[in-house]
């Protein structure tokens, strides 16, 4: 097997683990509404880090894919294609670690006034 070929297999492989992940990762809109299922929840930090881990593995692959091609073992074509490729996922994957970052803010900052507003009542 080339490299080529190797490395379109790995990136293939990728794609297809980022595809079965994409439901882990989607926004889940009832989180708030269960108990426990508020502000942080154990769906969103593991979504979280399994995006960290795929935003580290499609690092390393440009990496790779950057010395491959240093030592003359890629075709300028492959590696425009396969670079570009893997660009697009990175940024795919660190739009949506900022996506689910601000919504676990925003969770917060939601259960901090709800238990700043019971405070209040509880007071008057």
């Amino acid at each position: 097997m080339s490299l080529e070929a190797t490395i379109l297999a790995v990136l293939l492989t990728g794609a297809l683990g980022l595809f079965v992940l994409l439901p882990l990762l989607e926004r889940e809109e009832t989180a708030s509404s269960r108990p426990g299922g508020g502000a942080g929840s154990a769906r969103q930090r593991q979504a979280l880090e399994t995006l960290h881990a795929e935003k580290n593995r499609v690092l390393r692959a440009i990496r790779d894919l950057d010395f491959d091609y240093d030592l003359d073992k890629l075709t300028e074509a492959t590696y425009a294609a396969q670079r570009i490729y893997l660009i697009r996922l990175a940024v795919a994957i660190l739009k949506r670690i900022d996506e689910l970052e601000a919504e676990v803010v925003s969770q917060q900052a939601r259960v901090e006034a709800a238990v700043a507003a019971l405070r209040g009542a509880r007071r008057a």
